[in-house]
């Protein structure tokens, strides 16, 4: 005869047992992840999430949120996943106010980059920072300034001062002069009190290859642009705009450090419209922050040369509203076109 211990001991074999074969067997238990913060509903996600994307497919952002995604259906063992929804249009303005305006109810996330913030200052856009919820930063390109390899200009200093001897002259390539790169530029003119001739171009080849070609001095971009051309030594960058050295390049000093207290990242981030539930938002950030650390996907990331940055909400919403206050500040001054 079994006593009362074999009995219970024989019921935790086979629950154990029902489990590693069957686990969506008990209530909850498919569910049961140390990720799921307390007020998570038992089945979330229920149905897939829709991630929003105001850009064409095959953009390094695009590979990188389906790479998090595979992870965290995989991780958390959900029967739903996240699903893209291209919605591309007027520079990514369509695909923003999307979000913004989708229902908060944890199914509609969406690409939130920090370069959104300069129409939402101009233009009372829906996608203000304070309009949305922050998920979590999935990566962070810091600005580059810099000129051909044989330029005559070794600094930062040197281009502003060849700047302030010929006003008007020393020509930056950018892709907008009203985006984040030409902004960028003016920021650093008020400060120094110079003028550059800032040209915009279709793209950064055009503008390597104004470099390389001699046609223009010098560049403003992103690092993640540059990485090809300073391997293939036909550029030199000579600063970079986050508060903290590239890791992409370390011996490049920041702007700051080079005299500029100006700051140009272009963080690419993941939210929810405003009103979306805290525990969702908060399991969703920590399934993303988790799936970023996973080796796998690090190792995927760096031989992408994806400059990953993971950030928290709170982190995104902290850098977002100081990002807005210098677009603000400068839009009451000199208001761009």
């Amino acid at each position: 005869m079994l006593s009362i211990k074999s009995l219970n001991n024989l019921f935790l074999g086979v629950l154990v047992l029902m489990i590693g074969l069957f686990p969506g067997t008990l209530s909850g238990v498919a569910n049961a992840s140390s990720l799921r913060p307390e007020g998570v509903p038992t089945n979330y996600p229920a149905k897939e999430i829709e991630y929003i994307y105001a850009f064409s497919p095959g953009s390094i952002n695009d590979v990188y949120i389906r790479m998090l995604g595979e992870k965290i259906q995989k991780m958390e063992g959900w029967k739903k996943g996240i699903i893209i929804n291209y919605r591309e249009g007027a520079s990514g303005r369509i695909g923003w106010s999307t979000l913004a305006k989708a229902k908060p109810d944890g199914y509609s996330i969406g690409f939130a980059p920090s370069a959104m913030l300069i129409s939402a200052v101009s233009e009372n856009q829906p996608y203000s920072y304070d309009n949305l919820e922050f998920i979590a930063n999935m990566m962070t390109d810091p600005g580059a300034i810099g000129v051909a390899a044989d330029s005559e200009y070794k600094t930062l200093g040197d281009l502003v001062e060849a700047a302030k001897k010929n006003p008007g002259k020393i020509s930056i390539g950018v892709t907008s002069t009203i985006g984040q790169e030409g902004l960028t530029m003016r920021l650093i003119e008020k400060q120094a009190g110079v003028k550059f001739n800032l040209i915009p171009f279709d793209g950064e080849s055009a503008i390597f290859a104004g470099i390389i070609g001699k046609h223009i001095d010098g560049f403003c971009l992103n690092v993640g642009d540059t990485t090809n051309y300073v391997q293939e030594g036909q550029i030199k960058v000579l600063a970079t705009g986050d508060t903290k050295r590239s890791n992409f390049l370390p011996d490049v000093p920041t702007y700051k450090e080079s005299g500029f207290d100006v700051v140009q990242v272009n963080m690419r981030s993941i939210a929810a419209p405003k009103g979306t539930p805290e525990p969702i938002r908060k399991y969703l950030e920590n399934c993303f922050l988790a799936a970023s650390k996973d080796p796998e996907v690090q190792e995927r990331a760096s031989e992408l040369k994806i400059p990953v940055d993971p950030r928290t909400g709170a982190e995104v919403k902290e850098a977002f509203a100081t990002i807005t206050a210098t677009l603000q500040k400068l839009w009451k001054e000199e208001p761009w076109e």
